[in-house]
């Protein structure tokens, strides 16, 4: 594809959208248009005119994100300034927990860290962490989050004692990646039990219900033949989801898990009394 006729069909992808996207889920927009072939050299040709496109100011270089590489920057011009962001924090991350008011706690994980902002901004109403696994977690991360899950589930306040928990996983439908549903739900057994790993995508009727783009599945994966067997030779990325559906099936998920409405919008009301008296304190702040 040509230089213009690229920057004018990616303008047209990240328009349609109100989150930035990622490389790759632009790369499947323009692949289910028709626009180009799926292949790893137009990946990379894809990749490298986008940078030339944003440098040139062709394309909005705020609409795409990498996610995967985040900087925190947390110096400040004065203290005037550092209230101010005081402020814009309390506004938008003072949340109560809102899962002590539900007989179960949920959280999201992700297989991939390039798609865990998307799923953030789907769950932020519902109070609910994201946690991007990036592949088969490590011992320390499984620890960490075993240790997180028990303090919500089994605390001495008790609103929350003896509460089930439910992780939503979102994978590739590859050898590994439907592996890593199996794996999770062992190794959170054996760490802090009383967890359910659903699996929510990628599963195969939603490859077939969103005709999703395939790819070959990798031979050298040690656990391709038995995916083979039962899946074929054809694999499905999670990025390959429009942006919108991938935001749809994650909300929905997790708002399928509040079973106590009328607790629900109590926490929530306290939720926005409280950010309320916050920031009046702060203004108090001289």
């Amino acid at each position: 594809m040509r230089y213009t006729e690229l920057t004018e069909a990616v303008n047209q992808v990240i328009s349609a959208y109100t989150v930035p996207l990622t490389l790759r889920q632009i790369y499947y927009r323009l692949v289910a248009a028709g626009l180009i072939q799926n292949t790893r050299s137009n990946y990379n040709q894809l990749s490298s005119q986008l940078v030339m496109a944003r440098e040139q100011g062709d394309i909005d270089g705020t609409r795409i994100v990498d996610r995967s590489r985040r900087i925190d920057d947390m110096s400040f011009d004065s203290p005037e300034d550092f209230l101010e962001a005081c402020r814009g924090t309390l506004k938008r991350q003072y949340v109560r927990r809102f899962w002590d008011s539900q007989p179960v706690y949920c959280e999201v994980w992700v297989e991939k860290d390039a798609l865990s902002q998307v799923m953030a901004e789907a769950v932020y109403p519902f109070n609910t962490i994201v946690a991007p696994s990036r592949g088969y977690s490590s011992y320390s991360y499984l620890r960490e989050a075993a240790d997180r899950i028990s303090r919500y589930c089994d605390g001495d306040d008790d609103l929350v004692f003896g509460k089930a928990a439910v992780i939503l996983h979102f994978a590739d439908h590859d050898p590994s990646g439907i592996d890593m549903s199996r794996d999770l739900q062992d190794r959170l057994d054996r760490y802090c039990g009383a967890v359910e790993v659903k699996r929510i995508a990628l599963n195969y009727d939603q490859v077939r219900r969103y005709s999703l783009i395939p790819n070959p599945a990798k031979l050298t994966d040690t656990r391709s033949s038995a995916y083979i067997s039962q899946y074929g030779d054809e694999c499905w990325e999670l990025d390959a989801i429009e942006p919108d559906e991938l935001v749809g099936l994650c909300s929905k998920a997790v708002e399928d898990m509040i079973t106590d409405h009328k607790a629900w919008l109590a926490i929530k009301d306290q939720d926005t009394a409280e950010r309320k008296q916050l920031l009046n304190q702060l203004a108090l702040v001289k």
